[in-house]
């Protein structure tokens, strides 16, 4: 019962990461169109655009750098890029932790 608690919140946080660093990668463009329309000035869109980086690349680090809760490996990360796809690069369990839309299937 534990290691099933463990698993579910550990997919809870991948999938809130997730959410959060696609969020704030959508946000970019309506941010600065209203920055720039409202502000009316290119240095208070820098400091905008220079806020938002920050942000993105935090989240972008939470969310390479979290395990997957059946490999142990990192969710995103097989070698030195990042890649934020829908499965584990390691062993293929999707996101939603459904084992019928694994990536790879288990050799039985």
């Amino acid at each position: 019962m534990t290691e099933k608690r463990d698993f579910d919140q550990q997919m809870r946080t991948l999938r809130r990461r997730r959410l959060f660093f696609w969020a704030m990668v959508a946000i970019y463009i309506p941010m600065m169109w209203l920055v720039l329309h409202w502000g009316q000035s290119d240095r208070i869109a820098a400091i905008f655009f220079g806020v938002w980086v920050v942000i993105v690349a935090i989240a972008a680090n939470l969310t390479a750098f979290c395990r997957c809760p059946s490999c142990g490996n990192f969710f995103h990360m097989n070698g030195p890029i990042p890649m934020y796809l829908r499965h584990c690069l390691h062993c293929g369990m999707h996101i939603s932790g459904d084992e019928r839309r694994n990536h790879f299937k288990k050799k039985e």
